[in-house]
Order: structure tokens, then sequence, then C-alpha cells
């Protein structure tokens, strides 16, 4: 089955990299994450065999992998080469000459460090996201020309945004429906909240206005806390957006009416219900990023 999500892909060839630099126990986790989700992707399980340390596990996911996908060569060759077996002659890797080999050992240049093109191509490209712009550096993942506002500093060099959001997909798990669940308990418990603070914080003096310092660290932290359990803890890009949206929209609802009645003049009214949604609202926000 080939994965159709392309947060999955992603998740796959991150998993993959982090195969190739030895990091065995991160990868065994975003191998089992992908199979999770999507237990049909032969791939997945090949990966988990080659990290797995328990041989009866490697050869299982060896298995599994070869029943899902009968031509899959790799697991193929890894299944027969684990029990002692000869290997397929379709299966086996293609003898190369020894250009071809140093051909396919040089790094492409999407790949390479440096960032900089050659001097004879400096200022002939253009930022892929703004044409407009001149450019001599291009991303070290995908080799797309990137312009200074668009690079973004890494460890090993600039990066493009697009590769920067790929990388930051796997960490972002949530599901459509968390965008449903999460937001609904989140407007509840607003709305509760937003009632109480329209009762006991309108008009209020300096010692309600420190008041709704702590009770609003303690609110913003208590929604993201629960709303974050209803989703099985899953992680979404734009979760701590909507959840801030349903924060203010569930305290608003009982303040408008006041501000209505007093009009503008009234405007002073509203500091301590606003203390309440700013720090409420960074509170919940950081809890959910």
């Amino acid at each position: 089955m080939e994965i159709q999500d392309p947060r999955l892909r992603s998740l796959l060839r991150q998993a993959d990299r982090v195969t190739d630099s030895g990091k065995r126990a991160a990868a065994e986790q975003l191998y089992r994450q992908i199979i999770d989700e999507a237990p049909e992707v032969a791939e997945a399980w090949y990966g988990l065999g080659r990290v797995t340390a328990v041989p009866t596990d490697q050869e299982a996911a060896y298995e599994k992998a070869v029943t899902l996908k009968p031509d899959y060569a790799p697991a193929v060759r890894a299944l027969a080469e684990l029990r002692g077996e000869s290997v397929p002659a379709w299966a086996e890797v293609p003898e190369v000459d020894d250009e071809a080999e140093a051909a396919i050992s040089e790094p492409p240049v999407a790949a390479s460090v440096a960032t900089a093109v050659p001097a004879t191509d400096r200022y002939e490209l253009v930022c892929y996201r703004h044409p407009n712009r001149p450019t001599s550096l291009r991303c070290y993942n995908c080799g797309k020309p990137i312009c200074s506002s668009c690079a973004v500093k890494t460890p090993v060099g600039y990066s493009c945004p697009d590769c920067i959001r790929e990388k930051e997909d796997v960490f972002f798990n949530a599901r459509p429906l968390d965008y449903i669940i999460a937001p609904a308990i989140g407007l509840v418990l607003s709305l509760i909240a937003g009632y109480l603070v329209s009762r006991f914080a309108l008009g209020g003096g300096f010692f309600t206005y420190f008041i709704m310092l702590f009770v609003g660290g303690v609110a913003g932290r208590f929604i993201g806390q629960l709303s974050q359990q209803a989703i099985g803890r899953r992680r979404g890009r734009y979760l701590p957006q909507v959840m801030v949206a349903m924060l203010i929209l569930g305290t608003a609802v009982w303040l408008v009416p006041y501000l209505l009645l007093g009009g503008l003049s009234s405007l002073f009214l509203f500091l301590g219900p606003g203390i309440f949604l700013f720090v409420a609202g960074g509170a919940l926000y950081a809890y959910m990023k």
C-alpha cells in the first residue's frame, strides 16, 4: 500500500534518515507510529525490522513487509539473509562498475551542506518564493534558491520554509476530528470561565486585577489540559490558535451586553477581563503548542 497522507510520507522519510544516522531507538518509535496509523505500509514494517533489537521481532517485521508487498526486494532480501536462506535472484542488489559506483557515491547538490552557488552563477538565481529577489543561497536539503528573508539558519546550513515545515509536520499528529473535539471542550469551559469573570471582574479594583493574573494562568492551563486529554494529547499545527479563539469567544459572549449598554465610556470596566484573557490566552497557547 502506498502512503497517501503527506504527513505519513514525511514521517517515513524522517524515520529513514534517523535510521541512517544510527539512532535506532528514535527510528523505531517513528516506524511504530506510522504502523499504528497505517499498518498496511510495507516500508514501515521493513524499517522496523532494520532497527529492532529483538531477532524474533525483526523476523516478524520482515515477514509482514513481504506479506504486504511480495515484490519488495529489500524486505525479501533481508528476510532471506536473516534466515540464512538463498536470496532470490530478482531481489539481489545489482552489481555496478567502479565508475558507476563512484558516481553514486557523489553527494547530490541538493544534499550538500554548502548553501552558496559558485561565483560564476552568483545572483543569477531568484528566490522560489519571491521571483523579484536575486539570491546566491540554496536550501541545503532540497536545493531550491532562497532569499535571505526566506532562509532559516540551521546547524547544517540554510533551509527553505517548505523543508522546515515538512520536518515540523513529524511532530503534528492531530486528526481532523481533534479540531472539533478540542475546540468544543474549550468553548464550553471558556463560557463557564467567561461567566465567572463577567460577574466578579467587571469594574474591579487593583486587588481584582491581581486575582485575574493568578486565575487567568490557572484557567488557561486547565482548559488546555482537559482538551489535550480528550484528544489523546495529540498536537496540531493550528490547535493553539483555535483554542485561544474559543477562549476569547467564550468570554466575549458575556461581556458584549455590558459593552452595548455602557458604550465606549465603560471600557475601563473591562480591564479585569482583559487581564484575564491576556494571561489565560498565553497559558492556553503555551500548553497547546
